[in-house]
Order: C-alpha cells, then structure tokens, then sequence
C-alpha cells in the first residue's frame, strides 16, 4: 500500500543501511517467540457457559461474511483487488490462524474488552501487507497531539501512533470504555450455574435414616458411624437395583424439587446477556425467522461490519489511495438473504426488472456463469416502459385502442322517406 511503502522507504535510507522490519508489538510482548500468540487472554466472563455461547454464535456468525478489497469510481462502478492483502483477509492473516479463526479471535476479543487493537505487518521489500495481529488484552490511555494520536500500553509502557494500529471498540466514549463486566448479572449467572451443580452433587442429602419408634435412639457417634458405613456397603453390593437394609430403620426420601435451580430466573438473566452481546435465543438455537434474522443482521452486524471497513481502509490505503475508491467492504447482503425461500423471491423481483442479470444471480449462491456469456444480458420484463418515454407510450398506447373501437363501431344511415333503401346500402 502507498503509505506504509512511503515509511518502509525511510527506513531503507536510514544511515545505519538495516532493512529490518518495522518495530511491532508483537515483539514486546512475546519476545520474538511467536508461539506465546497461542495464549487465551480472554477475561474470566468467558467461562460462564452462556456468555461463551452468545459470543460464539455472533463470532462464527460474522466469520462468514464476505471480504473484499475494491475500488469503487464516482459512478458506481466496481473493480475487485486479488493481491497479497486480499490473501491476507481471507486466507491467511498469520502464521497460526486461519481467516476464519483470526475474524472469531476479533470479535471474541471485542465483546470480552470492549476494546481490540489489531497489529498490520507488512512486506520489507514489497511494502505489502503481510499479517495481521490481535494483540492481547491490556491497559492504555489515548493521547492527542494536534493532527496526531498516539496509545501507550501501560503494562507494557509503550507509546504508538495510532496510524500503525487498527483499533475497534463497542461504545461511542473515546477509547471504547475501559471495561465490559456483566457486573450483577455476571454474579447471578455464576451464582445459578453453582447451585445447578449442587442440585446433580452426589453428597446431596437424599433421604433420612431413621429408627423404628420402638427402637431406642441416642446412638454414639461410633455406632451412627458404623450404621452408615454398613448402609453404605449394602448399596454398594446391591443387586439388579435392590438393596437391603435393617428392619429397624424406617427411610424417608427428601424431595428437593422445590429447591432446585430457578430456571425463570436463569432464562430471564441469560436473555439478557444475548442482548447485552446482540444476540437472542432464537438465532442461537437456529429457530430465528426471516424477519427476526434481517433485523439481526441490519442492526447488530452490519454497524460492527461497517466500523471494520472504515478502520481498515483508513489504516490500509494512503490518502490518495482512498481519493480513488479503494476501500474494504463486507458484504453483509450475504447474510440478509439467507434462506432459499428468501432468495428464490428477491432473485424473482431483481431478474424480472433488470437489477441483476443471471450470471451475477448465479454467482450470489455459488454457480458458475453460464457458458458464451448467456448470462451477461440484463432483462426486463414487457410490461414495464422506460419512464422517459412513459407519456409516448400511453398516449399511443390510448390512441391505437381508440382507433381500434372506431374501426368496430357501426355505421350510421339515413331512412329513405320513400320507403326504399338506404343511402349507405347498395
């Protein structure tokens, strides 16, 4: 890219003549050893089962959408980027991680922070990009100097300038908020989850060993202790289920149903979180209809989606770059139209009026074109006029239908006062 071949040329004409790569964070914090990247720096909420299943679904979700780089010119037209970044954003962004799992780590690591700051590295010799970096969770305070904005890692205790990072947050206060506890509804979440797990405990109490009222009570505590132990051993060797045990003792189950998890409580809590995350249930569980999954996708996928392709087009291309339309786009129509049913629709309405033509249909659910460029025309059906000539034709349209009821109506004659024929008869 442009800019970044601009710095890479004034590192190479530097005085000491060494053509070392630009200086990154990944080295601070890993120490040039590229297997710690490899490290789960998610915060503690991620182990809350729920939680991890909503950030789950919106990431493999968003994982999905189509990437590509483009120029788009003033009059709409678009022509698609296949280069060494392109390969970057859809294949491989780094050593260790797919495109796939790269754009999960992305937006796993903004809902758990709020915050996410992405690493470009880039080519010595091409000035291409090369990878892309989630860097791990950390402090940082923002700095603004007039026309330039710097980030310093606190743990780290580095200063960088904003232009060399890719920088993505959730709330609208400068610097994303420094936080995204779940707070109270993190507490309940974990409180419901122990007390599910104590309901399955097996050292739940079950039933009361009781005597017989004929029999003296007060054991000692060696024989209560003997007692359980010889209960203990009856069921241990019991037989197809059947166990047996002492006359004297009466056993009384206990019914802990009413004490169980509160399962309103947990649902209501757990919904939520979804929505804290900007997911329900319904898309979780893959029982969302067209409309609700529309609606997910226009307002939770595709701000995040757009916020994506400003940051990286901005710290991607150069200024003259962007002047000519070079951007990266998401293309969140993929997902908007998802459903056969829907498809078959939206391809019937764009066909019939010449929005699409059928190889560009075809390509949408993953066809070939067709063969000798049959699918390149654009069509439209014959009931629709261009609206230029719209007057034209209805009015000709009107005087040929007028010309048509004159040339049916009959004609009219004169009686002859004599009594003969007609004039108009032969």
């Amino acid at each position: 890219m442009g800019k970044f071949t601009d710095k890479i040329k004034k590192i190479l004409r530097r005085e000491n003549g060494k053509a070392a790569q630009l200086r990154s964070i990944i080295h601070e914090y890993y120490g040039d050893n590229i297997g710690w990247f490899a490290f789960n720096y998610a915060s503690n909420i991620y182990s809350i089962p729920e939680v991890r299943t909503a950030i789950e679904a919106f990431a493999d979700i968003f994982s999905t959408i189509p990437r590509y780089f483009e120029r788009r010119d003033k009059n709409g037209y678009i022509q698609y980027f296949e280069h060494a970044a392109d390969k970057v954003i859809n294949l491989k962004p780094n050593p260790l991680q797919n495109a796939t799992q790269f754009w999960k780590n992305v937006i796993t690591s903004l809902f758990l922070h709020s915050n996410v700051f992405i690493e470009p590295t880039f080519d010595y010799r091409t000035g291409e990009l090369k990878y892309l970096y989630v860097l791990p969770k950390d402090k940082f305070d923002f700095n603004l100097y007039n026309d330039r904005a710097t980030v310093t890692f606190l743990t780290l205790g580095k200063t960088y300038d904003m232009d060399s990072l890719i920088y993505l947050n959730r709330f609208s206060t400068l610097g994303g908020g420094q936080s995204n506890d779940l707070g109270l509804y993190e507490t309940v979440i974990q409180a419901l989850a122990q007390q599910a797990i104590e309901v399955a405990s097996p050292k739940k109490p079950r039933a009361f060993l009781q005597g017989k009222s004929n029999q003296q009570g007060n054991l000692k505590d060696k024989d209560k202790k003997g007692t359980m132990e010889d209960v203990k051993a009856n069921f241990d060797s019991s037989v197809r289920g059947l166990v047996y045990l002492d006359p004297q003792w009466d056993v009384t189950p206990i019914n802990w149903t009413e004490n169980d998890v509160n399962r309103d409580l947990m649902k209501f809590v757990i919904n939520i979180v979804d929505n804290y995350f900007g997911i329900t249930e319904e898309i979780i569980n893959n029982k969302a209809t067209e409309i609700e999954y529309q609606l997910f996708v226009k307002n939770k996928i595709e701000p995040l989606a757009k916020q994506i392709e400003q940051e990286f087009t901005a710290k991607l291309f150069s200024k003259r770059e962007r002047e000519f339309g070079n951007r990266l786009e998401f293309d969140t129509f993929h997902l908007s139209v998802s459903t056969l049913s829907a498809k078959t629709q939206f391809f019937n309405v764009v066909g019939r009026s010449g929005v699409l033509n059928i190889d560009e249909q075809r390509e949408m659910i993953g066809y070939p074109p067709l063969p000798d460029g049959l699918g390149q025309m654009y069509r439209v059906t014959a009931d629709t006029v261009n609206i230029e000539i719209a007057d034209e034709y209805q009015k000709a349209k009107n005087g040929k239908a007028m010309s048509s009821d004159a040339d049916k109506a009959p004609v009219p004659t004169v009686a002859d006062p004599k009594g003969g024929k007609d004039e108009n008869t032969e």
